[in-house]
This record gives structure tokens, sequence and C-alpha cells, in this order.
């Protein structure tokens, strides 16, 4: 963090790129407290709602993309949703542990443009941030272990690849790596095993190679590395199974009649009568939260006649969202700041 402050004090963007939201949600607010508003500091995640979002991506594409209209030093800090078809170009990368093709893909981001206004003295770096034991140490774990030590990573990425990709990227300390030529060999070391693994390796080597879902998407991801249809939903494309989601609509007030969203925009419920003003705004105040924050959802709501399965409707209030069918001790949270945010009661 003081490396990336140091950096942005002297006229550079750094993209910190965490695994999971709520990683990125807790780096923003570090970030925040040691700063003060003395740099600017941008969060982009999913669970924005597409308005507000939209104004995030646009607003850090005139800060980062290829004109640099409004480039100055700051700090934006992103889950993997920058690493496709977003034209971002960082003076300095900092990620979280990831799969080789992943990290690969957030080099993507990394002085992807040529620039006479660089800091002096910058050449490009990404720093993976280490985890809290070494590989000698992984490799004396038990399964159940190495996925605590491993933390949230490993409810987004298999441990396995994730214990390999540390493996290959500890190889490359230090080192150039030249971008194209030595792709297929970082994802051939990082898709092969190797002899005389621990035991916990094995297993969680077995656990993920055996899967149908798994082979389909190592091929798939072998031949499409540039390609690839990333997306920082939970359970889309980084996951062997797909986690269930539930549409939550995000509103100011609602009625029989009229419904009030975040955004400010209006629509009309009820009846039979589809209003094209209203599906636009449901949309546009939509975010996707995990099925398992919930003890029941229902696919019927004020806004059936606009949506597909399950939904839900979060009344937006200073002390959280008001949502049916929320799990004990679960609480719903949006500012325009941070999005939407999931806390567990102490």
């Amino acid at each position: 963090m003081e490396q990336a402050v140091r950096l942005a004090r002297r006229g550079g963007t750094v993209l910190w790129i965490c695994n999971t939201i709520e990683g990125t949600q807790n780096q923003y607010k570090h970030f925040t407290n040691l700063i003060h508003d003395q740099l600017p500091v941008g969060l982009i995640h999913s669970r924005f709602p597409y308005w507000r979002r939209e104004e995030l991506e646009n607003k850090w594409m005139e800060r980062f993309g290829k004109e640099g209209i409004t480039r100055c030093g700051s700090i934006l800090i992103s889950t993997q949703i920058v690493e496709q078809s977003v034209d971002l170009d960082a003076d300095l990368l900092i990620t979280e542990l990831a799969p080789t093709d992943m990290l690969l893909q957030r080099l993507g981001r990394l002085w992807r443009h040529d620039r006479e206004d660089r800091p002096p003295g910058t050449i490009p770096q990404i720093i993976i941030i280490e985890e809290s034991k070494n590989l000698e140490e992984f490799r004396s774990l038990s399964t159940k272990a190495i996925i605590e030590v491993l933390g949230s990573k490993a409810k987004v990425y298999a441990p396995y690849i994730l214990l390999r990709s540390l493996v290959v990227w500890n190889q490359c300390r230090d080192q150039e790596i030249i971008i194209p030529s030595q792709i297929r060999e970082l994802l051939e070391s990082t898709y092969d095993t190797e002899d005389n693994e621990p035991e916990a390796w094995e297993q969680l080597s077995n656990e993920w190679f055996g899967t149908d879902s798994a082979k389909e998407m190592l091929a798939y991801r072998n031949s499409n590395l540039w390609q690839l249809a990333l997306d920082d939903r939970e359970g889309v494309q980084t996951r062997i199974n797909e986690i269930p989601i539930v549409s939550l609509v995000l509103c100011k007030s609602l009625n029989k009649q009229m419904v009030t969203f975040v955004d400010g925009s209006e629509g009309i419920v009820g009846g039979n009568e589809f209003h094209l003003a209203t599906a636009q705004a449901i949309h546009r105040n939509l975010v996707k939260v995990p099925e398992y924050c919930f003890t029941r959802v229902s696919s019927d709501s004020p806004f059936s006649e606009y949506l597909y399965g399950s939904q839900a409707v979060g009344i937006v209030k200073k002390n959280g969202l008001d949502v049916q069918g929320l799990k004990n001790g679960l609480h719903l949270f949006y500012t325009d700041t941070l999005g939407l945010t999931i806390e567990k009661s102490s």
C-alpha cells in the first residue's frame, strides 16, 4: 500500500485487483483511511447498480484509458471485472494471487499504451501479494489448512490451481516475462501436475481435474486466453459450479402503484400493462446477490413482469436495506461509494 501511494504521489496510476467484491470494499476503506482525500481513489465491482457502475467506469476510463484525459496520480481498486473489454493502462499493477491465466489477463492492463508522461524511473511491474505461508509451509499443510490459509480466494478459484500458480510465479520472481512468447509455457507449467507432490495437493488436484466442467473450462481457457468472457459475479467463470443468484432491485420507496428507485427515477407497478420506462429503470437499479444470503426467495415480486428467476426488493434506508427473506444475522447496505455490501452480525 505504501509503495502504491508513493507512486501515486509522483503522478503514477495504480491498479489494485482483488479476487472478491468484499476484498475490494475492504481495500478501498484501507486506502481512504490512509490517504484522507489527498489522492483520487476509485472502486469498481459488479455490486453497483448499472447506472452507478456506468458512471464509475466512464470516470476511470477517462483517467486510466488510452487518451488519459484526466490522468493523474491515482489508485483504482477493482475485481477481475477489469480483465475483460476494458482499455485501462496502469503504471503499476498490484494483485492478489490468482490462476496464471487470470494473472496474464491482468497483465494486459499494465503499460498497455506508449506514454511519455509516466513517472521517471518506472518500469512495467506486477506485484503479487504474498500469502501468509510460503511454498514449503504449504507443502506440509492438510487440505483443510491449505484452504483456510488461502482464504476467500479458495472459494473463487480452485485451491490446487492457486498452489500451482504460486509455484510458477515464485519461479518468475524478479525475472522478465516476455508476452506473448511465454504464455504457453506459463500455462502448461500451471496446469500440469508434478511427480511427488504432497498428498494434500494430490487430493486437491483430483477434486479439480476430476470434473467434466473443469476439463471444459481448461480447454476453453487454453484456446481463448485473450478472449475470455470474464465476470466477477458469484459463480461465473471462475468456479466449477455456478452459485445461484438473486436479482435485487434497489428502491427508495415502493407502494402498489409507484416505485422510486435508488437513482431517483420512478416507475409504475401493478396492473397488467407493460411500461418500457419501468423496465429500463428496474435493470438500471438492479444488483446480483448470492442466493445463500436468503432463507427464502421468490420469482414473484412487484417486478416479476420484468424479471426472470429469483428476485427480491431492497428498500434503501440509512441503517441498511429492508429486504424480505434475508438470513438472520446478515445485513445488506448500499451506498454510491461502496456499492452493495453484505455484513454479518458480530
